[in-house]
């Protein structure tokens, strides 16, 4: 659809769109919902768990063991205490230890108690009976809404015959209390354990929530600040230079953010080809400048439209009646998106995952340089640089500007960047088809029910985010080069070249829609003989050509430093196979199932030739494209390590949250066309006011659908990190900080690793982040050292034979340590095969740090 088209149509229909009576009607019914589920479930009278269930999370975590004491028999008790860190302790999980097989008509009991000081908050006891080696035991009573920072203890006792025990630790590993015997324990006192092996669960409460959502400005708002200031500046810039018509404010606001995010990468790597370096003064410098020439700017342009003088702009848009609700609704969602994000991410410290650590290594060296990387020096010997670095052009300048300590500053940019989804989401709903209404609709998908793009956080694809940020008005602006816009394809060349330098993959994945847009446009011309009204096939090729010639001495770079057939032609076993996981578990299948009736519905508007089913045609065809393109083997085609099928179906959530909303809102437009003409059928008896009705009712199952979802999503998103992927801890910060303070600067350090893709090796727990924290060289460095032959043979060496030894307290394993150049170990709070109780009785090793389950150990010289 035309965007002046659309324009007229909201006009025209106020009243029944977003903005209009009915929209005000389905928003109330949407916020009733809300407010309703909120109080119900406070009140705890909401039975539904999906929507109003508490939302629990692991707090106090000690998962190490090597041993299990004795069982507590009759007087004997074994007492573990602990102090929460959040509100809401409701839940205890343990792992048994059976000493001896199950005895026939056995009737002993064993016993768990929660104490509050004198207070006992729980009791369970459990047949022994039931009860096997190794069982997992939950723990659970009604939640301690005051228990952040109280001192609890956990109680275990059984009858005389109690054969049942926990696992715990022989190496004190939490320092938040301590494990204790009354009454004699078999007759072995002490314990030969320091800590049980044991993690604490907690709902979250509404005040924690709240605090965990305003976290970020309360900690860090001058640096948000700077955020705000630096990502959208280039945008700006270019949207006043090229003066786009009839855009509202939401939409002027996503797309500067994408087009900032699109240059930042460009002007690090221009200023780099000439020369030069970027600096915290340099970046606060063209902030301070680019801000002031905005205001001035805006203001010339103010006087001069009210002195009434001539401007460049010829003619005035059309008045639209323009209803506040409508950026109220999105000002409200980007909020609640930010928000949840931030919930989400409540208890860390870093971001999860095994990307993250070699985003933050990529972010030191161009803080170190200030220049666009092209290489890893300091901090690895590799040479040349085959990855893209948009997104750490903005944590770089970030980094440069405010000092933040990177493991915060790169999990606080990543959430903010997910939260703001939703405004570049908007735009391009309003640009590719001129209604408000697909806008939100799209938009609030992507922030709350959609499983993506929130699931992001989880692996730290903070790159392919910020990608994803810049996408959806890359589409909108191609889209529009057709539709009356071509004055703009210098947008779309700055967006592709931006795009391409922050994730290559993605921006392989939008040249299909270039491609296919750019075959419609031909197929046009060829039609019309070049004698129909003028094609956008011109501007596409310009826009490409300008963003050719901004990345050209990228393109040159990587086709010196890589061979690219050689990259193109390697696969892995199993690399590209379908991400069932994704529809098979989650609830991305309800939004399938609602992006299958969008397609019927798309399908049987293209066959009546519905003008409006022209863009939501070019995303199925251009999704359809994906597939067969990414199929593979299962079509005969080749596969490659540099694209696959997971890879493109997270990226899926753009074309479905604007595919779904252009079908509602075609769909509630078709309705209330039929509508319209009963209202104008003669009838003897007079108007009727069914069609009121009908759109009264329609407006309150809109906005009870919208409401359920929404609370649904919310929900979900707080809580929707893989507790699998968290990698590195809180426990690690100081730990990390310590090491960067007292190891020398040629320190070589051991740290956990495990086997992650192919015979690639990563960190696997605070060790990861380690280089680029501290400068310290690790065994396992981030993954980028796959990118030297030499080092990256070094790295998968040490690691093969590391998971060979099976105890570490032999002095062997000192002595292996020594001939390999390692001078310290570290064993991070989540651990490894790297076990500290071994390394303890070690006589090569020496403790040197012990915090909260982290460990630094020495490997001294030998004797």
């Amino acid at each position: 659809m035309d965007t002046t088209q659309g324009i007229a149509a909201e006009k025209a229909g106020w009243r029944m769109g977003v903005g209009g009576r009915y929209g005000v009607l389905a928003a109330l019914a949407a916020a009733a919902v809300v407010v309703t589920l909120i109080v119900t479930a406070r009140l705890g009278a909401c039975n539904f768990q999906v929507l109003c269930g508490a939302v629990i999370d692991d707090d106090v975590a000690q998962g190490r063991l090597d041993i299990a004491p004795p069982p507590p028999r009759g007087a004997a008790v074994i007492e573990q205490s602990f102090v929460p860190n959040r509100h809401g302790l409701t839940q205890i999980n343990l792992l048994l230890a059976r000493y001896g097989e199950l005895q026939p008509g056995d009737d002993s009991t064993f016993t768990l108690e929660l104490w509050d000081g004198e207070t006992r908050v729980a009791e369970q006891t459990l047949a022994t009976v039931t009860l096997t080696h190794n069982q997992p035991v939950s723990f659970s009573f009604p939640a301690q809404r005051h228990s952040a920072g109280r001192r609890y203890v956990l109680r275990l006792s059984g009858s005389e015959a109690n054969p049942v025990s926990v696992w715990a630790y022989s190496l004190d590993a939490y320092g938040g209390g301590e494990l204790s015997a009354a009454g004699g324990t078999d007759g072995q006192s002490p314990l030969p354990a320091a800590d049980l092996r044991f993690v604490t669960q907690y709902a979250l409460t509404w005040g924690d929530a709240l605090g965990a959502a305003v976290a970020p400005l309360r900690h860090d708002a001058l640096r948000l600040l700077a955020a705000a200031l630096l990502l959208p500046l280039p945008g700006v810039w270019l949207l006043l230079l090229f003066r786009p018509r009839r855009w509202d404010g939401a939409t002027w606001l996503g797309a500067a953010l994408a087009l900032g995010i699109a240059v930042w990468p460009l002007l690090w790597l221009w200023l780099s080809l000439l020369g030069g370096r970027w600096s915290g003064v340099a970046l606060w410098v063209v902030v301070a400048v680019g801000w002031l020439g905005v205001a001035a700017l805006v203001a010339r342009r103010w006087l001069t439209a009210k002195s009434g003088l001539p401007t460049r702009a010829t003619t005035p848009p059309p008045a639209t009646r323009h209803a506040p609700l409508v950026p109220l609704l999105l000002f409200a969602l980007v909020v609640v998106s930010l928000a949840v994000r931030f919930i989400a991410v409540r208890d860390q410290a870093f971001p999860p995952w095994v990307d993250s650590s070699r985003h933050a290594l990529i972010t030191a060296v161009m803080v170190e340089t200030g220049r666009a990387p092209d290489g890893y020096a300091p901090y690895l010997p590799v040479e040349g640089f085959p990855y893209h670095f948009g997104f750490h052009s903005l944590s770089a300048g970030l980094a440069l500007m405010t000092g933040w300590p990177l493991p915060g500053l790169l999990l606080t940019l990543g959430q903010l960047l997910n939260g703001l989804m939703p405004l570049a989401v908007y735009a391009a709903g309003r640009l590719a088809t001129g209604r408000r209404s697909v806008g939100l609709l799209a938009a609030f998908l992507v922030a709350l029910p959609f499983f993506f793009p929130g699931y992001y956080a989880t692996w730290g694809r903070m790159t392919q985010l910020t990608a994803m940020l810049i996408m959806p008005v890359l589409l909108a602006l191609t889209w529009r080069l057709g539709r009356g816009w071509a004055r703009l394809w210098p947008l779309v060349g700055v967006l592709a070249a931006g795009l391409f330098l922050v994730h290559f993959r993605v921006f392989l994945f939008y040249l299909p829609f270039a491609a296919l847009f750019g075959a419609g446009q031909l197929l046009r011309l060829v039609r019309t003989r070049g004698r129909g009204p003028a094609t956008a096939l011109g501007p596409l090729l310009m826009a490409a050509g300008l963003a050719l010639l901004l990345v050209m001495p990228r393109v040159v770079a990587l086709l010196a430093a890589t061979n690219p057939l050689d990259t193109l032609g390697q696969s892995q076993a199993g690399y590209n196979d379908f991400p069932m996981g994704y529809v098979t578990t989650g609830w991305e299948r309800i939004y399938l199932g609602l992006a299958a009736d969008a397609v019927l519905i798309v399908l049987v508007a293209a066959f009546y030739r519905r003008r409006w089913a022209t863009f939501p045609l070019l995303l199925l065809v251009w999704v359809a494209a994906l597939f067969v393109l990414l199929a593979g083997e299962r079509l005969g085609l080749p596969e490659t390590l540099v694209v696959n099928l997971n890879s493109m179906y997270i990226t899926l959530f753009l074309p479905l949250s604007l595919l779904i909303g252009v079908a509602l809102v075609e769909l509630w437009r078709w309705v209330e066309g039929g509508l319209r003409r009963l209202e104008s059928a003669p009838r003897p008896a007079g108007p009727t006011r069914l069609p009121s009705l009908v759109r009264g009712l329609v407006a309150v199952l809109a906005g009870l659908a919208i409401g359920l979802a929404a609370v649904f999503g919310a929900r979900q998103q707080a809580n929707i990190l893989n507790p699998q992927t968290i990698l590195a801890r809180p426990q690690d910060v100081p730990a990390l900080a310590w090491m960067g303070d007292n190891l020398p600067a040629d320190a070589r350090v051991a740290v956990n690793a495990w086997q992650w893709l192919g015979v690639t090796w990563a960190g696997s727990d605070g060790g990861a982040w380690l280089l680029p924290l501290t400068g310290r060289a690790a065994t396992t460095p981030p993954v980028d050292h796959i990118y030297d032959a030499n080092l990256f043979t070094q790295v998968r060496a040490f690691n093969e034979s590391a998971m060979r030894h099976e105890d570490w307290s032999d002095p062997a394993a000192a002595d292996w340590l020594r001939a390999q150049g390692v001078t310290h170990v570290y064993a991070g709070q989540r651990g490894g095969p790297l076990d500290p109780a071994e390394l303890s009785r070690n006589p090569g090793m020496a403790l040197l740090f012990h915090n909260e389950g982290t460990f630094v150990f020495q490997v001294l010289s030998e004797q």
